[in-house]
């Protein structure tokens, strides 16, 4: 029997018992939607290798392939091994499908599936299926009976250890100071759950409209994603009580209305939770509804999934606002680098190297972690302080960052940049053009992040580099026009006056850090389009904030790792403006 008809046949006995899945799905369509939910949640968030197995093992089986499935094909294809693997002597991805089918057990002993049927892959087989869902325990299932208890006697020696354990918790809370806030408060990565009001809707757009949100928003770094139980809309019970205390709270929660009719609207609200504090409220159009399909919502949708999920959006200016930087470790540092590449000021610079190093001797498990020591340590290179005999080592140290980072998660998107950025200072091309396109497939939702990719692919002279940056554009929110600067760096290498006006004409001077960076730029960008007294001012600003940058400035564009081409076009019209000797 194919896959087909055996998924068939699982939904006609979801239904019997009460669970219909939508008719309107197909079977794949279902599999794929259930995917996006199952993968969204926390447990599966923080397990990046059952994530991309699970995946791959849905879709083959909803390509209709699932009986295919080998043991090599699950290693290789689905966990990553290298091809000369030997499915013979080693049980990897038995083990492994094993581990995946225990946590789908726990993730829908609290959860319950989109449309009542979940993913389940049986025994002896590497295909997945779709299953009708258990009802999860209530809280009047019975118990089981208590066993009988022997009498609790009060004796004395009972009374002298309270007595001693009560003295001693009073000296401690006499001389130690009251903690206020948990002692991991800033080190782990806030839960967000989606979905309330009427968004939590049974029509078709309001179902796309949520998968839409769970499948943008889950690739933030920011935070972890899970849909909102239903206990938590209507008090209906989904899961047994002493399972529901050891779900971690949502820190924040994202709900809204769909408005229907032929051009319907979303109007989102982002809350703080426990209390609920409104922090954040937008709504969009979205667009004709005839010609609404999951292509056109989506591209809809992202500029307000990138303002609420970048590194440097709302949730995550919101978490530094509460998480200062003091003592920061773990996700607060890493809040603290994002804010760092942002403003480039020297002050945060030492903080943020000293915070990194701390974290990962306490988690060097951390691929995004190793990723901002790699990015670091390429900075700490390309700087003008660093001695050029200790550049090398650097260059060794950060590619040794970029590669554990690659090894602890291939599908960290800031690890996948981190690589094409420590490739581009090798002269290897092929390999940075290779991670840069990763990186930007598994985080197209962040603007920094696809800036960075573009000016990799830049480096590389590789011409998909204008649509990366276009688009962090359009993702943008910042008055600055901050990622215009890539796009003059383009039009620079293209000589392209055209593109030069137009980022020049949204560029704004940074309120903090990359004055030089941003004023040399300009002052080429401005000698290129002929417009030679910006030129001078932008130049004149460059000096007197940034001299060593002014007295050497295709030194400065080549430490910083920029293209052979962009150098000397940049050299060529700052002679002609005569801003630099010959």
């Amino acid at each position: 029997m194919n896959d087909a008809r055996e998924v068939t046949a699982d939904r006609d006995e979801g239904a019997a018992a009460g669970r219909p899945a939508n008719p309107a799905l197909s079977d794949a369509e279902l599999m794929r939607q259930e995917l996006d939910t199952v993968i969204a949640s926390p447990d599966f968030a923080r397990a990046p290798i059952m994530k991309r197995l699970l995946s791959f093992l849905v879709g083959e089986t909803a390509s209709g392939r699932g009986d295919q499935l080998k043991a090599y094909s699950v290693a290789v294809d689905g966990l990553g091994r290298a091809p000369d693997y030997d499915a013979r002597a080693d049980s990897y991805p038995r083990v492994q499908v094993g581990r995946l089918r225990r946590m789908l057990d726990n993730h829908y002993r609290t959860n319950q599936p989109v449309n009542g049927l979940r993913l389940t892959i049986p025994s002896g087989r590497y295909r997945v299926a779709l299953r009708p869902a258990e009802e999860p325990a209530g809280p009047d299932a019975a118990a089981p009976p208590a066993l009988p208890q022997r009498p609790f006697q009060f004796g004395w020696h009972i009374a002298l250890l309270l007595l001693l354990v009560g003295l001693a918790a009073a000296l401690t809370l006499h001389f130690l100071p009251m903690r206020t806030t948990p002692p991991n408060a800033g080190r782990e990565r806030p839960i967000l759950e989606i979905g309330g009001t009427t968004m939590a809707q049974d029509s078709p757009l309001g179902k796309l409209v949520r998968v839409t949100l769970i499948n943008g928003l889950g690739r933030s770094d920011m935070f972890d994603v899970r849909p909102l139980r239903r206990s938590a809309v209507n008090g209906a019970t989904t899961a047994p009580a002493a399972a529901v205390a050891t779900i971690p709270q949502a820190r924040y929660r994202l709900g809204g209305d769909l408005i229907g009719g032929e051009h319907p609207r979303l109007f989102l609200r982002l809350l703080r939770v426990a209390p609920d504090r409104l922090i954040w409220s937008g709504d969009i159009s979205l667009g004709d509804a005839g010609q609404l399909d999951g292509e056109a919502l989506e591209q809809r949708l992202a500029p307000m999934i990138a303002t609420i999920g970048r590194v440097n959006g709302l949730i995550a200016t919101h978490e530094l606002q509460e998480n200062g930087g003091i003592e920061a470790a773990g996700y607060s540092c890493l809040l603290l680098y994002h804010r760092y590449r942002k403003e480039r000021t020297t002050e945060e610079l030492r903080h943020v190297q000293a915070c990194v190093e701390k974290s990962l001797k306490r988690d060097p498990d951390n691929a995004q972690l190793q990723a901002a020591a790699a990015q670091l340590a390429i900075e700490k290179m390309v700087s003008s302080d660093t001695d050029p005999r200790d550049r090398s080592a650097l260059l060794l140290t950060a590619r040794r960052h970029a590669q554990i980072a690659g090894s602890i998660d291939p599908l960290d998107a800031w690890g996948n940049a981190a690589r094409a950025r420590v490739a581009v200072a090798r002269n290897a091309c092929a390999q940075a053009v290779g991670f840069a396109i990763r990186a930007s497939e598994l985080q197209p939702y962040d603007p920094a992040l696809l800036a960075d990719a573009g000016v990799y692919l830049l480096d590389c002279d590789d011409p998909r580099a204008e649509s990366l940056i276009r688009r962090a554009i359009t993702l943008d929110d910042d008055p600055e026009g901050r990622f215009y600067g890539p796009l003059l760096l383009l039009a620079i290498a293209r000589d392209d006056q055209v593109m030069a006006r137009e980022a020049l004409t949204h560029m704004a001077p940074p309120v903090l850090g990359r004055h030089a960076l941003f004023f040399l730029t300009s002052a080429v960008g401005y000698a290129m389009v002929g417009d030679v007294p910006r030129a001078r001012a932008a130049w004149a600003q460059l000096e007197e904030g940034s001299g060593p940058v002014a007295r050497d400035p295709r030194g400065f564009l080549e430490r910083i790792g920029y293209a052979a081409k962009v150098r000397e076009r940049a050299m060529i019209h700052l002679r002609n403006a005569r801003l630099i000797a010959n």
